[in-house]
């Protein structure tokens, strides 16, 4: 029993909150001129066992590129609250991430430093 109310929690203790199919930016071209790259699809993280049992929240900046696909390249951590503790499912989340294929002057194009933050809250 206490194995299934412990999963119960994990699933339903997350609420994950970042935009929905969110307009993130990004840079083309070496001039870096900005431009708005579509999230499609965003699986949400996995929260932390260790989070949860401790009650911890926090956040995660990451930083990537979206590839002439909409693939998310080479996601990595800029920053994190309270460092470590986030990161790694942060990043195996925004690898799964997929973008409307990114277009610039009618030219499918790479995206390079496009941000976002990721919160981990813990539902009350």
């Amino acid at each position: 029993m206490k194995k299934f109310n412990s999963l119960f929690f994990v699933l339903f203790a997350l609420i994950l909150t970042f935009p929905v199919f969110a307009g993130d930016k990004g840079y083309v071209g070496e001039e870096g001129t900005e431009i708005e790259v579509t999230r499609v699809s965003n699986p949400s993280p996995e929260y932390p066992r260790r989070a949860i049992r401790l009650g911890v929240e926090g956040s995660v900046r990451l930083e990537f590129d979206v590839d002439t696909d909409g693939s998310v390249l080479d996601p990595y951590v800029v920053n994190s609250s309270p460092a470590g503790v986030f990161d790694r499912s942060a990043i195996k989340a925004v690898r799964k991430f997929l973008y409307e294929p990114p277009v610039y002057n009618e030219t499918s194009v790479k995206v390079n430093n496009v941000q976002i933050v990721l919160t981990f809250r813990l539902a009350d």
